[in-house]
């Protein structure tokens, strides 16, 4: 059983490597390790898909709070506006 730290810095670098196709790159990996009979590591590879997705929803929540259009500047007072 792998960390908790170990999985996030698994998960980080797949997202580095593999950006949004990160979580199918660690499917098929996961899916291969099965069909040769290691449940075991195909196991620790689910537990890193679900660190990926963890990450992500993180993410998503940031820029969530994010304004989606920059402030309307209002004109000076005075200033003619053509």
């Amino acid at each position: 059983m792998l960390r908790h730290s170990e999985l996030r810095e698994a998960a980080l670098l797949m997202i580095r490597r593999h950006g949004a196709g990160a979580t199918i790159k660690a499917g098929f990996r996961a899916a291969s390790l099965m069909d040769s009979g290691d449940a075991g590591a195909a196991a620790i590879w689910v537990d890193i898909i679900s660190e990926i997705n963890r990450i992500r929803a993180e993410l998503r929540s940031v820029y969530t709070d994010l304004p989606l259009d920059p402030p309307i500047a209002e004109p000076e007072a005075g200033s003619r506006v053509a």
